[in-house]
């Protein structure tokens, strides 16, 4: 990336790198270098260190909130579409580096990789606080718990997971139990890596949703810790 570029950058972040490798690393595709140079290790560390700052603001911030709604709160905050209108609105899309005639500018995933990968080199260059500057500077904390997890985890829980890039989560109908009048349904969900989740619910649906709550509920959990 040239000179002038890195600097307009730094002058958008409100931060000038120490280590300007770290940055260049954070806005690289696969595409130009093999995946040690390529942002792809940093959006790893990036990931975590983002988990902590949510989890932390969130905590401090919401004191009213029990746990299931900081958790709907986490994984708005988190989701992809979430981070890939931050990279937009930063003007990250501009600064990505990919080999001549590939564009990856438009495409969500990448954006929210991005998003991640810088947040990686700033707080290997800066320490935590300038991680946190940056998150508690560019993410809106404010507004009503989101519904969408709590009504359909299913969809959220497919999000994170594909966001992730664990692929789509699997649910298997343990069992169901009395008339079909009074029916009782039980179903686990695992994602590659996490899981299983048992839910139980009157419908086989219900219990799907049951079993990705449970879910979403033990992933925000993880991230906390």
């Amino acid at each position: 990336m040239e000179v002038a570029r890195v600097d307009k950058l730094q002058t958008l972040l409100g931060y000038k790198f120490k280590n300007i490798s770290l940055l260049h690393q954070a806005l690289s595709h696969r595409s130009i270098f093999s995946n040690d140079l390529s942002y792809e290790r940093l959006e790893f560390l990036g990931d975590r260190v983002l988990g902590l700052i949510l989890a932390k603001h969130l905590f401090v911030e919401f004191e009213s909130d029990d746990q299931g709604d900081l958790t709907k709160r986490f994984h708005a905050q988190a989701k992809q579409s979430n981070l890939s209108e931050i990279a937009i609105k930063i003007g990250l899309h501009n600064f990505i580096v990919a080999e001549k005639g590939i564009d990856l500018s438009s495409q969500p995933s990448i954006l929210a990789d991005v998003v991640e990968s810088l947040i990686a080199g700033l707080y290997l260059d800066g320490g935590l606080e300038t991680a946190e500057n940056f998150v508690l500077k560019h993410w809106d904390w404010h507004g009503r718990v989101p519904e969408d997890t709590l009504h359909n985890p299913k969809s959220a829980l497919q999000e994170w997971s594909e966001a992730n890039g664990l692929g789509l989560p699997v649910y298997e109908l343990i069992k169901k139990t009395g008339p079909d009048h009074l029916a009782s349904f039980t179903t686990r969900v695992m994602i590659e890596g996490y899981g299983p989740s048992i839910g139980t619910g009157s419908s086989k649906k219900m219990s799907e949703q049951d079993a990705a709550k449970q879910l979403i509920t033990f992933l925000a959990k993880q991230n906390t810790n």
